[in-house]
């Protein structure tokens, strides 16, 4: 089945109401967030919790109160979504008493298992929604066009390769069992550009200069969808490709659609070129407050990228090919 994505442009984004947010967890990527948010009008920080291990780096914004505890964003009627950013610990439990007291509750992706199980829990009352980072990417957003409108027919082969150094400290490498952010960026991206709903699934790491921190990942669907993908920080030799597809009617690289003439010919036609949209990663969640429908479909797939992040980080460790039902 094909996830719809509805864009930034769509009508109901459009809303006479402002979101308004509480945050909980204020590290790299919460203060992120804030500061994106903040200099929206569409979406308005209303508190945030701050404990005292935690250092606020930039101003408090003005109409956002500070708060020592999430009770307090619990009962605050002024909150109609409480953003949990961050993976610190208590995340999970902070998300369920947010939910068992009806409040509406946005998470960065990808969720953990247990934070994908709470999927389940109906679709009235409180609602989780997802943040989306991979959604800002400049070049995944012209393959994901072009895919969709069935310029490139099915998508059959799809590559993408990111190697660079960025030294030899520890960065999320594989012993850490978790993913880089990137490598989940690019995994939920995939699921953007392909409809499958069983995988073979192998990851292995990539040696490089200093710490071995490379993972690559190998797909394979039953209906012969192949797909690779390589992210390797430790490389001293750059390479980062985009994505690349091959589809049953033409092909896309690096901002150029490809197409084949009938003397067997290839031709390439340039795209418009987009800069990176920090801004539709909460153009998405507004669409998502406004529109059950699409906020299924978002949640649809943060469940399936549970499950493959599951799967390579399984095959990852394990040194086994895992097959998975998406």
């Amino acid at each position: 089945m094909t996830e719809r994505f509805l864009p930034a442009s769509s009508p109901m984004v459009l809303s006479m109401h402002r979101l308004r947010v509480g945050f909980v967890g204020l590290g790299r990527r919460g203060r992120f967030h804030l500061q994106r948010i903040s200099l929206r009008n569409d979406i308005v920080p209303v508190a945030m919790v701050v404990d005292g291990t935690e250092e606020v780096e930039i101003g408090e914004p003005e109409g956002c109160r500070i708060v020592s505890d999430c009770g307090e964003l619990f009962v605050d009627e002024d909150i109609d979504v409480i953003l949990v950013t961050g993976m610190q610990p208590g995340r999970l439990e902070t998300v369920r008493r947010a939910l068992d007291r009806g409040r509406s509750v946005a998470l960065p992706s990808p969720l953990t298992v247990d934070e994908a199980a709470l999927v389940a829990d109906g679709s009235s009352g409180p609602r989780l929604l997802v943040l989306s980072d991979c959604l800002a990417d400049d070049d995944f957003r012209v393959a994901r066009d072009q895919v969709q409108s069935g310029r490139l027919g099915e998508p059959r082969a799809l590559a993408h390769t990111t190697w660079g150094f960025v030294g030899s400290g520890r960065r999320q490498s594989p012993g850490d069992g978790r993913l880089p952010f990137p490598l989940l960026h690019r995994l939920e991206q995939f699921l953007l550009l392909t409809a499958v709903d069983q995988l073979s699934v192998s990851a292995h790491r990539l040696a490089g200069s200093g710490a071995s921190e490379g993972i690559g990942v190998r797909f394979l669907s039953p209906a012969g969808m192949t797909a690779r993908i390589e992210y390797h920080p430790s490389s001293p030799a750059p390479l980062a490709s985009g994505w690349m597809i091959a589809g049953t009617e033409g092909g896309y690289r690096d901002f150029e659609v490809f197409s084949v003439t009938d003397d067997e010919e290839v031709y390439g036609t340039p795209l418009a070129s987009t800069s990176i949209d920090l801004d539709s990663i909460y153009d998405d969640l507004l669409v998502q407050w406004n529109d059950d429908a699409h906020r299924a479909d978002v949640l649809r797939r943060a469940v399936r990228l549970t499950r493959l992040v599951e799967a390579v980080g399984v095959s990852l460790v394990d040194g086994v090919e895992v097959t998975i039902d998406l």
